[in-house]
């Protein structure tokens, strides 16, 4: 029954207002706004994450007002190739992709006059993004890696590795193209001793690595505003919410009920497959505690910092 009502819920937001303000531009559209010029009453606002953190929340809310659109994984199929070459740093030409995000900010810009654009495959390009589109704000969504591997586990993760015979990159043809660039692996140093892991073991690899990569970057950015934000801190947090209306100028701000409302559309989860912490193996457990250690031990160091 309960996951009767998460489809229908799914399939009500799909006809929502929310919803198709960020319906996929077509390139001819976008094309129309090449030569638009962003001005200083605009605000581009970046959200970079792991994934599975929080980030379809953050947008919902951005996007509940009208002088802004909130949007995450708009070109899942590009953002998801540009991560691939991104982290195997393969010789691929990056232009079209910061041309097509470019067009994709202008084209918000005019219409809604702010705009806020998060992707999970974003998270090995913080730096070089940032550098190019130069945003008014960059945001990092993390959620503890505990939720957060669960919530991997649930999506189907690396279920499919016996596929994988060789170091990456490599195209995976169990699934969909989209999907096959959308997981990556270890490289050659790694790869033989992340093949020997449980699938839990995998994912917070995973989840250890890309937290990595955008918290590094994040140190090097300088000269933009930059927020952290711990999805446990500020989900269903209305007094939070009370914040970011001021600093981003929300026009129309919501109240508690219609808050509440918003944050609890149907988002991108799903409820099959769940396997809880406690129903871990002592070697899940084990493999897990020393992939966090080893690779990102800072998730207690970040504090949210809306204020």
């Amino acid at each position: 029954m309960t996951n009767l009502i998460y489809k229908i819920k799914n399939r009500l937001f799909r006809y929502s207002d929310e919803e198709k303000k960020t319906i996929r531009p077509t390139y001819n559209e976008l094309i129309r706004y090449e030569k638009f010029q962003k001005k200083t009453h605009n605000k581009l606002v970046l959200g970079f994450a792991a994934g599975r953190s929080g980030q379809n929340w953050f947008t919902k809310i951005f996007n509940s007002h009208p002088n802004w659109i909130g949007t995450s994984e708009r070109f899942e199929d590009f953002e998801a190739f540009f991560r691939y070459i991104s982290y195997y740093n393969l010789a691929v030409d990056k232009k079209g992709f910061f041309k097509l995000f470019k067009l994709a900010s202008n084209r918000d810009l005019a219409i809604y006059q702010n705009t806020f654009i998060a992707s999970p495959y974003f998270c090995f390009g913080v730096e070089e993004i940032t550098k190019i589109l130069n945003p008014d704000y960059i945001f990092f969504n993390i959620r503890n890696p505990i939720n957060s591997v669960e919530s991997f586990f649930m999506k189907n993760w690396y279920n499919n590795t016996y596929n994988f015979q060789d170091s990456s990159p490599l195209i995976d043809i169990s699934t969909s193209q989209y999907r096959s660039f959308s997981r990556i692996v270890p490289t050659k140093d790694y790869f033989e001793e992340w093949l020997k892991l449980s699938r839990i073991g995998k994912i917070t690899w995973y989840w250890a690595t890309a937290n990595k990569a955008i918290y590094d970057d994040f140190n090097k950015i300088k000269h933009i505003e930059k927020f952290f934000v711990k999805l446990e801190d500020i989900d269903k947090n209305y007094n939070l919410y009370e914040k970011l209306a001021i600093k981003f100028n929300f026009k129309n701000k919501m109240n508690k009920k219609k808050f509440h409302n918003v944050i609890n559309k149907a988002s991108n989860k799903g409820l099959l497959n769940k396997y809880k912490y406690k129903d871990w193996s002592d070697l899940e457990k084990k493999e897990f505690e020393i992939l966090i250690d080893r690779i990102f031990p800072n998730y207690e160091k970040i504090k949210t910092n809306i204020y």
